[in-house]
């Protein structure tokens, strides 16, 4: 059995395989962020396909932390029931022994959202020329509480996980970032604490798994290196986080590379581009890595397991055939990074324009 199929364990989770869905935006929720039905049949068919863990689109914590317009929310009480018919369809479609595991991806875009632009620091953010207003550390605190509030609701709805989206320039990579973090309280003495009292605070009501996306590094100048990410991921191995998902980039980071370093062309970067950091940080912690980045063969997924990371994460090749797992051992994905399926997310829900 080739070993990305092979069953995998964390200290909480027993996954079915090696290969994770990735978070991707869907634009499929209503205008106050509850689940429809074209968002169930999304989930239906990536259990159908065969995947080991689905990470769901990001998820707003608190309405003053929206990205989008019709973004799947957690914010409130009131999105439980919705949430958990989609857990539901999604593992009943999962007809493999056993069965497919969810995590809800929670965030908060900070100084990235179009509606309520706030950061760790007032930094002008330069893609859109908008100034953020800084938070107060009282505002902090809430903005913690809305976290742990939002990984209770997501437990409730069914999730057998939550993921902390500390990556691509939203409000908790904006706290890790020394280019957007600049504060002289102990929020920016240590720049990780936020992620450190959100898991503390989960812990105070509940055991469910938390995992992290976290930047490796952001490719601005000042801001965040890998060097970095390591100490910070060794924080998070010690306090308690289940996995590392390990990614790069921010909004910021095409006006110093010229293209996007989120959803880079994997003709132009090669397949699995943040291997070298994912190497870094599982080198230095001991819960499992997931790496993600243009991974579009299984042999070269096969190739990345235990040397660079534990699990092998895609997002754009799942859109575009959400059961690519069932075949990825004879052929693999036909993605080719066009990444118009990010660029349309404001205009159409998620889908891919390939063809």
């Amino acid at each position: 059995m080739s070993v990305v199929y092979e069953p995998f364990e964390t200290e909480n989770l027993l996954l079915k395989n090696r290969i994770v869905k990735s978070a991707t935006a869907e634009g499929m929720a209503t205008p106050e962020g509850f689940v429809t039905d074209p968002l169930i049949d999304f989930y239906r068919k990536l259990a159908e396909g065969g995947v080991g863990t689905i990470i769901t689109g990001f998820m707003f914590v608190s309405e003053e932390g929206r990205a989008m317009k019709n973004m799947l929310g957690v914010s409130s009480d009131e999105h439980v029931k919705g949430l958990s018919k989609l857990l539901k369809e999604a593992k009943k479609a999962d007809m493999d022994g056993l069965k497919v595991k969810l995590a809800a991806q929670l965030v908060h875009a900070g100084r990235q959202s179009p509606f309520n632009p706030v950061a760790p620091s007032a930094v002008l953010e330069a893609t859109t020329n908008v100034m953020p207003r800084e938070l107060s550390k009282e505002e902090i605190h809430g903005i913690i509480d809305d976290f742990a509030n939002a990984a209770i609701r997501a437990e409730k709805a069914g999730f057998d996980a939550v993921q902390l989206h500390a990556a691509h320039g939203y409000l908790l990579s904006q706290f890790i970032s020394p280019y957007t973090n600049r504060r002289r309280d102990e929020f920016g003495k240590e720049r990780a604490k936020i992620l450190l009292d959100i898991i503390g605070r989960i812990r105070e009501r509940s055991k469910i798994p938390v995992l992290i996306k976290l930047n490796a590094t952001d490719f601005i100048p000042g801001g965040l290196e890998v060097e970095e990410a390591v100490r910070i991921a060794k924080l998070l191995e010690e306090a308690g986080y289940e996995a590392i998902e390990v990614s790069a980039g921010m909004w910021e980071s095409r006006l110093y590379t010229g293209f996007n370093v989120v959803c880079q062309n994997v003709e132009r970067s090669g397949e699995a581009y943040f291997k070298e950091y994912a190497k870094k940080i599982k080198e230095k912690v001991g819960i499992p890595v997931i790496l993600v980045g243009g991974i579009r063969s299984c042999e070269v997924a096969e190739s990345l397991v235990g040397e660079y990371c534990d699990l092998v994460s895609m997002a754009r090749p799942l859109i575009r055939d959400p059961y690519l797992p069932r075949r990825w051992r004879e052929s693999p994905s036909d993605c080719k990074s066009c990444n118009k399926c990010l660029k349309n997310i404001s205009k159409a829900p998620l889908t891919c324009f390939q063809n």
